[in-house]
């Protein structure tokens, strides 16, 4: 009977979207499963006919017949898509413009000044991400990026793959060095790469790469591997699947999408150089790398970069905006950042391998520079274990 009066109560949710992303649908499974949710999905974009249900987790852009159903439905429905912004669905959705500022704040990071975008198509949620990365260049001082995309270019004929190869091959070998390339995702990273070699150019030593979503298959499987911003869309499927479920009970609708921030950059081989051609910083840069896990101090890396202190702190000064140790600084918290969302380590754990002398100073810098204590930023952005 228990068994019964469960199935009796089990919410019915449809889950129809123009384009398959597994870690959306990992997203929506877990609250699915932790709610006694029944999914309902289709391996192929068709509309269920006579479906009757509690309510929709929906993503269109083209699909007529997809948009013409969800405008007539009469029950909840919570999109994950920014296209088609007339249509009045709740939405919840990556933080594009955030993505943007990421991108030119990884550059940045690393010395550049001279930046890209290059992308095969320009949609709403295309310009969000551009309009950010735009932004942030200026505000960073970064010269305003380059930009280059295919479709304006491409005279109706975007599917041809060797004029595509020699028109980006002729903006990347007219364009100042070195540059920092931010492509819209991974895919468009990878056509980056692919031209650069048939181009003759180095990665990362002439031409950084960077792309969006840190799909592995992708990034991993390239001469250079891609680094890349991890969009965090299993979170968008999961608070998708929470705000569907708060619909479905009566709450109020949003007046605004929600917007989910990316977590952080994984760093791969196509961005890992800086584009700094001082020989001292360069050393420097690469001693507080390779040693980050053990203790050092502004000292040990002038030593290694074979200069005095006080000269390599000018030089930082000068072509980074930062001083030595806010360098080796930065470093640590990143390291410990990726440490905190990728691993299960403690921050007694995570303060060793990220060269802090105790995790009490380690706790107290990271409060100092995130606004949160490790424990807080890691439950923030790591979604509900099962």
């Amino acid at each position: 009977m228990a068994r019964s009066r469960r199935h009796l109560n089990q919410r019915n949710v449809l889950i129809l979207t123009e384009w398959y992303d597994h870690h959306v649908r990992q997203g929506i499974g877990l609250y699915a499963c932790e709610h006694n949710w029944h999914l309902t999905a289709e391996e192929r974009v068709t509309i269920p006919r006579g479906w009757k249900g509690d309510g929709v987790l929906t993503v269109f852009s083209h699909r007529r017949d997809i948009m013409a159903y969800v405008k007539r439905l009469a029950i909840p429905v919570v999109g994950m898509g920014l296209y088609r912004m007339d249509i009045p669905v709740p939405r919840v959705v990556g933080d594009h413009a955030k993505i943007g500022g990421m991108a030119a704040e990884h550059f940045a990071d690393r010395g550049f000044r001279c930046t890209a975008w290059f992308s095969t198509t320009f949609s709403p949620v295309h310009e969000l991400r551009f309009d950010g990365f735009r932004s942030a260049c200026a505000g960073l001082r970064l010269d305003a990026p380059l930009k280059w995309v295919w479709e304006k270019s491409c005279r109706d004929l975007p599917e041809d793959w060797m004029r595509l190869r020699i028109w980006l091959a002729r903006q990347l070998k007219n364009a100042p060095r070195p540059l920092a390339v931010f492509a819209y995702d991974d895919y468009d990273a990878a056509k980056v790469e692919d031209i650069c070699r048939f181009a003759k150019i180095e990665v990362p030593e002439d031409i950084a790469i960077l792309g969006v979503d840190n799909n592995e298959l992708i990034c991993l499987n390239q001469p250079v591997p891609l680094s890349s911003i991890a969009h965090d869309l299993e979170r968008v499927g999961y608070e998708s699947a929470a705000l569907l479920d708060r619909l479905i009970d009566g709450k109020a609708v949003p007046s605004r999408p929600i917007l989910i921030p990316p977590t952080n950059i994984v760093l791969r081989q196509s961005t890992d150089l800086t584009a700094i051609s001082l020989p001292a910083v360069r050393s420097a840069i690469l001693f507080i790398k390779d040693n980050i896990g053990r203790s050092f101090g502004v000292e040990d890396v002038a030593r290694a970069a074979g200069v005095s202190r006080s000269s390599l702190d000018r030089l930082f000064l000068q072509h980074l905006s930062r001083s030595v140790y806010d360098e080796i600084m930065r470093y640590r918290l990143e390291t410990a950042k990726h440490l905190l969302l990728h691993t299960d380590r403690s921050c007694v754990e995570i303060a060793r391998l990220a060269g802090f002398c105790h995790s009490q100073h380690f706790t107290n810098v990271f409060r100092k520079i995130e606004r949160k204590t490790p424990r807080a930023y890691r439950d923030a952005l790591s979604l509900p274990s099962k």
